[in-house]
C-alpha cells in the first residue's frame, strides 16, 4: 500500500497565534508545510491547526520566547487514506500523542534580519534539541513576515516505525518550510 508519509513540519516555532501577552499571527496568511520523499517522489502536506504563545520583540531577544504546538491528527496530505494511516501508532500515534510541542530556549540574531529559534521539540513522547533558522521581513502592510527552512529526522522521534523505518522506502530528512506572518508590535 503506498501512502503519503507525513514528516511533521514543525518549524517556524516562532510565531502563531495567540494567547494573552503574545504578539499573535495572522493565521490566514501563515503556513506550515512539509516536504518528504517516500518511495522515490515526493510527498508533500501541512498542519490545519497550530497555535503559540509568542513574544518575538528584535531589539530585545531575552524578552523573546516561542511556545508552540501542532494538532498532528490536523495533517492534511491530499488524501483520505494517508492521513488516516499516519495518525497509527507506527506512525504519529495521535491517540497516545495527539500534540507536537516546540518551546524555545533562546532566540539568537544572526545579522542581516536572520534568527536562529534554539529550543526543544517533543513529537510522540521524545524530546530533542531543535534549531529552527529564519529570515524576517516586513511586508507592504507594515506585518513582519518570518520565514524558515530547515531538516528534520523524522526517525529520531520513531515516526514511520515498523517496515516504515527504512530510509531507502521513506527517506528521514524531512524538509520543512514554515511562513509565519505578524501584525506589527504594539
Amino acid at each position: 500500500m503506498r501512502f503519503r508519509s507525513f514528516i511533521p513540519s514543525l518549524g517556524m516555532m516562532l510565531l502563531a497565534a495567540g494567547q494573552a501577552g503574545s504578539q499573535g499571527v495572522l493565521i490566514d496568511k501563515s503556513e506550515i508545510r512539509f516536504i518528504s520523499r517516500q518511495m522515490g517522489g515526493n510527498v508533500e502536506g501541512r498542519f490545519r491547526r497550530w497555535k503559540a504563545n509568542i513574544v518575538f520583540v528584535p531589539k530585545d531577544l531575552g524578552r523573546s520566547k516561542a511556545d508552540f504546538d501542532i494538532e498532528l491528527g490536523s495533517i492534511d496530505l491530499a488524501s483520505d487514506e494517508s492521513e488516516t494511516e499516519i495518525k497509527r501508532p507506527l506512525w504519529f500515534d495521535t491517540a497516545k500523542f495527539p500534540v507536537a510541542h516546540f518551546a524555545s530556549s533562546a532566540i539568537r540574531d544572526l545579522g542581516g534580519d536572520k534568527y536562529e529559534v534554539v529550543g526543544q521539540l517533543t513529537i510522540k513522547g521524545i524530546t530533542r534539541d531543535a534549531v529552527v533558522p529564519i529570515t524576517l521581513k516586513k511586508d507592504a502592510t507594515g506585518n513582519s513576515v518570518a520565514e524558515g527552512n530547515f531538516t528534520l529526522k523524522r526517525l529520531d522521534y520513531r515516526i514511520g516505525e515498523g517496515q516504515w523505518a527504512d530510509p531507502e522506502t521513506v527517506a528521514n530528512d524531512v524538509n520543512v518550510r514554515v511562513r509565519m506572518v505578524l501584525p506589527p508590535l504594539k
